[in-house]
């Protein structure tokens, strides 16, 4: 490289002086003039909670968004100009105002205006309008899940977001790029098998918007060298009982079935969210690893392990809010969220071990797994709008613990010489976190707005494992404990043309670390900062170019700290590396969009001592397969997507990346290096209407040949078609999916680590037909009484995005 990258932390001192700069430049803006009105439904009643977007004359583009208050009322302060105002809520027609002028000083008053049902326009309303909405955004896109509520769990609707990709075995990506699952703004902290069974287990009709945010800004957490995708989910905004009850099943080599009821009751003083979600899913999931053993360049020994299993997999996912309206302008909202899983797995692997090409050794190992986990986590939040204008404190404080409790069962039998060995092996993973977050936000006149806030957090994490077979018992334990500390601030300004963000976070890590058999004690202590920049600008009307720029931090997972042992087969383990060290990555993406709909970008990554996977030997025919750090990595990718309502009745959701990765590390002794390889992957999602309540939907995923790290993985392409009805007057649905039509999808790669080189060829339930039931019931309650407080919406609103 040609220049030092680590060299980049000093635009966090020129980027503290520029947001001095700007906010001392805002405070000196003239006095704005206000806009004032009031919405009200067909029967001039108050309508409480409306969104409303103040638009520039000029080119439409999004000046400010509020929500209307408990009484309908909502107010902008602004620098003078011609705008116009939109205003939309979920169950009515939205509708725009005539342009109006602002003077600075005064007040201008729009008076009442009313929004009338959409049951009132049903008959000119076609299914393909409640497809998803798109709106682009400086730093994320939202995607607004209009008619994507089927009742599948949001793990099935991920494929049809513009950039996501979820594979059949549950790995999520984003533009090409891992990613951080946050729920209502808040990371998840789920292994990524749990993770995948609460994704499974919630309801699509749930889930109000989702964010797509490609480059975190410094508001968010550092962690993570990835994009964020931030489901957010749904509340109430009329009074009244609403909710919706589904359910499902499915059928592949077994069966599968999932449901649940969402229900959301708005009251004068409160709102009270119940979530009740189901899945069960059976399958078989098969593994043929062969292990290459290396002595100086020159093949040695070799094991090959074909691996049969049957698993079953249970979540149940509870979850329950109530927000409690304390004053006109503070809520207090509590969340109880437990989950409970099973799972449960039965698996032989047919092992042979060869020399120079002669067979040595033959045996069989039999595992039986059962997995009991359960999480649960709680949460306040303190919300207090100090004004109408949109400054706003937020205070949350929140509790997780998760457990996760393995007991398997292990019998080898070796036919030669004749030996059956039998084990049991107990393994428990549990931790706790506790963490304190406040966050600030200020909005000036002229378009800027300043956000700051602080956060600390606390895991406690132990580990343990009891193994017994006929030579007696063994236990082993790991501790680890972690505290991070976090402070932030981003100043941004919103305008006609040119809109900008910038941001800097400071995170400070200790995390001890303690493994009882081996006596191996470890602690790292480090302090980072973490810049980010987003620049937007309207090259015209329906042409905008944005960038955004970002340093990141990933650190090891707790289970990839983990040096305990886990068991694949009697010649396969998988274990973590107490000496993983932090990733640090450097970010850049520039994007060109066009009517929100077709986007073309260039992005590219730097990773110091980034994340790999390695196996090491640990005798002429054993294996354990840990992380590992490489010197660097760099990661560099053209994208194309495109996502727009073609025809009336066409919708369609297409993305193509060429992407290249290359390394540079050293394993097991031995350098390795790639310069990678051109890799093109490439998605579509296409819904047809084929009349006003009848569609079929098409999603075909291919992913070509490509190198990551020290894995090559082969090319596949697969195929997933339904259909889907709608009836009760669109308040209840029926969608039945054909995954993976053809049983092509594959997941097959090549490991080098040097010393070992393996082929994995993994092969699971992947084709299999689901059915989806959705009913969504409830109505509004007229005359609703006053409410004493602001709805949790208000948080919601594009007032505090950028």
């Amino acid at each position: 490289m040609c220049v030092s990258i680590p060299k980049f932390d000093l635009f966090c001192y020129v980027l503290s002086f520029a947001l001095l700069f700007n906010i001392m430049l805002a405070v000196a803006q003239e006095s704005p003039g206000k806009v004032t009105g009031r919405v009200v439904d067909e029967n001039s009643t108050t309508l409480p909670f409306v969104q409303v977007t103040l638009k520039s004359k000029r080119d439409s583009g999004t000046v400010k968004a509020v929500l209307a208050d408990d009484q309908g009322r909502f107010a902008f302060e602004i620098t003078s100009g011609k705008y116009l105002i939109e205003l939309k809520m979920m169950g009515y027609g939205m509708i725009y105002s005539k342009v109006f002028d602002v003077v600075g000083g005064q007040t201008t008053s729009l008076g009442t205006i009313r929004l009338n049902p959409v049951a009132t326009q049903l008959a000119n309303v076609n299914i393909a309008a409640a497809l998803p909405f798109v709106e682009r955004r400086a730093d994320k896109l939202i995607v607004n899940l209009n008619g994507l509520d089927s009742g599948a769990p949001i793990m099935e609707v991920m494929n049809q977001l513009p950039g996501v990709v979820v594979t059949p075995d549950d790995r999520i990506s984003l533009n090409g790029k891992s990613v951080q699952i946050y729920m209502d703004g808040k990371a998840t902290t789920l292994s990524a098998e749990a993770l995948a069974g609460l994704l499974k287990g919630i309801s699509s009709s749930a889930i109000q918007k989702i964010e797509l945010i490609a480059q975190p800004s410094a508001k968010y957490d550092a962690a993570g060298n990835g994009a964020i995708i931030n489901i957010i989910r749904k509340r109430n905004y009329k009074a009244g009982l609403n909710g919706n009850i589904y359910a499902g099943g499915g059928k592949g080599t077994f069966g599968k079935a999932n449901g649940g009821i969402n229900l959301n009751y708005k009251g004068k003083a409160y709102n009270l969210l119940l979530n009740l979600d189901y899945n069960y899913n059976k399958y078989f999931y098969d593994s043929y690893i062969a292990s290459s053993f290396y002595s100086a360049g020159i093949p040695s020994d070799q094991s090959i392990s074909d691996i049969k299993s049957m698993r079953t997999n249970s979540n149940y996912t509870p979850n329950l809010g109530i927000d409690l309206y304390l004053t006109k302008r503070t809520t207090l909202s509590a969340s109880v969220k437990p989950g409970f899983q099973n799972f449960n797995r039965d698996g032989v692997a047919y092992i042979n071990s060869n020399r120079e090409g002669e067979p040595i050794d033959q045996s069989q190992f039999f595992n039986l797994v059962h997995i009991e986990a359960a999480n649960f986590s709680s949460g306040l939040r303190l919300q207090h709008q100090i004004d109408t204008v949109g400054r706003e404190l937020t205070i949350d404080l929140d509790y997780y613990r998760y457990g996760n409790y393995n007991d398997q069962e292990n019998r080898t039998f070796v036919f030669n010489p004749a030996t059956d060995l039998r084990s049991k092996i107990a393994q428990d993973r549990v931790f706790d976190i506790y963490a304190f977050k406040m966050d600030y936000s200020h909005p000036f006149e002229n378009g800027y707005q300043l956000e700051m806030g602080l956060k600390t957090s606390y895991v406690n994490s132990g580990n343990s494992n009891f193994f017994q077979d006929i030579n007696g018992q063994q236990t082993d334990l790991f501790s680890y404990k972690e505290l991070i500390s976090a402070t932030y601030l981003t100043y941004g300004h919103t305008g006609k043309a040119f809109s900008y963000q910038l941001g800097i976070r400071g995170e400070y890590t200790r995390g001890q670390g303690e493994q009882q058999f081996e006596t191996n004690r470890f602690t790292r202590t480090y302090f980072q900062p973490f810049p980010s920049v987003h620049f937007d600008y309207k090259l015209a009307k329906n042409h905008n170019l944005s960038l955004g720029l970002n340093k990141r931090i990933e650190r090891p997972g707790y289970e990839s700290l983990n040096p305990l042992v886990r068991v694949v087969s009697s010649n396969n383990f998988q274990q973590g590396n107490p000496a993983l060290r932090p990733v640090i990555a450097y970010n850049a993406d520039l994007w060109y969009g066009y009517k929100n709909a077709f986007f073309l970008g260039l992005t590219y990554s730097y990773s110091i001592d980034d994340f790999t996977s390695l196996s090491i030997p640990l005798n002429d025919r054993i294996t354990t397969t840990l992380p590992g750090n490489a010197d660097y990595a760099d990661y560099f990718t053209m994208q194309a997507m495109y996502g727009k309502q073609v025809l009336s009745s066409w919708y369609t959701s297409t993305n193509a990346i060429l992407s290249k990765r290359s390394f540079k590390g050293e394993f097991n002794g031995m350098p390795l290096q790639s310069d990678g390889i051109a890799s093109l992957s490439a998605t579509s999602y296409n819904s047809l209407s084929l009349s006003k309540n009848f569609s079929v939907m098409f999603l075909f995923n291919y992913r070509g040949k490509s190198i990551d790290r020290t894995i090559t993985n082969q090319a596949f392409a697969y195929l997933t078609a339904g259909v889907r009805q709608q009836f009760l007057n669109k308040r209840a649905s029926v969608q039945l999916n054909f995954m993976d039509v053809f049983k092509s999808y594959r997941n097959y790669y090549q490991q080098n680590s040097g010393l070992v080189q393996q082929v994995w060829r993994n092969q699971f339930e992947t084709r299999m037909v689901k059915l989806n039931l959705n009913y969504n019931f409830g109505g509004t309650i007229k005359n609703a009484r006053k409410s004493d407080g602001a709805d949790d919406e208000k948080k919601r609103s594009t007032l505090n995005e950028n």
